[in-house]
């Protein structure tokens, strides 16, 4: 029996893409891009089987999440606010993890002024 962490997360994931996407995210449709059978995949969101790490990660990939949290328990990735919601924060998030620690800060200055322009 697997993680029942990871079977609500996966089916609660579909749940959300379908509402952020505007229309129902059948499980094939989420089964064929991530390279799974349909019933795969339910396996997965009923905690009947478990998913191996190349598969996790086409999940996590897919519904723009890390593998944490699909995976873990722990409260700090619990947070929906770790899901990307579009394609923008997707990229915004792979190319933050490649910036060196004066880059992110660079950038980050950059961003807070921005914002603080904006309140005022």
């Amino acid at each position: 029996m697997m993680n029942n962490i990871t079977a609500t997360r996966l089916a609660s994931l579909r749940k959300v893409k379908s509402e952020r996407d505007g229309r129902r995210v059948s499980a094939q449709e989420v089964a064929d891009a991530v390279g799974i059978s349909r019933s795969t995949l339910s396996g997965y969101e009923r905690g009947h089987d478990q998913p191996g790490l190349a598969t996790l990660l086409a999940l996590a990939t897919y519904y723009g999440v890390t593998i944490d949290y699909l995976t873990s328990t722990d409260a700090s990735v619990e947070s929906p606010d770790n899901i990307a919601h579009d394609e923008e924060e997707r990229l915004l998030l792979q190319i933050w993890r490649r910036l060196n620690q004066d880059q992110r800060g660079s950038w980050m200055a950059l961003l807070r002024s921005m914002v603080h322009e904006d309140a005022a």
